[in-house]
């Protein structure tokens, strides 16, 4: 029972931090790369 207790701990522990890595780099892909338009088929910009 006590090694049972003890893993599920850890299976939340390793889930969080998973889950945490994951919302970092959904927040970092929203916002657009310095020096670009934040669209990536260039659609709308002016040419010449």
């Amino acid at each position: 029972m006590i090694y049972q207790h003890a893993t599920s701990e850890a299976d939340r522990a390793i889930a969080q931090a998973v889950s945490d890595v994951v919302k970092a780099e959904r927040k970092k892909a929203k916002k657009p790369a310095a020096g670009t338009s934040g669209n990536p088929e260039g659609k709308g910009k002016k040419r010449g």
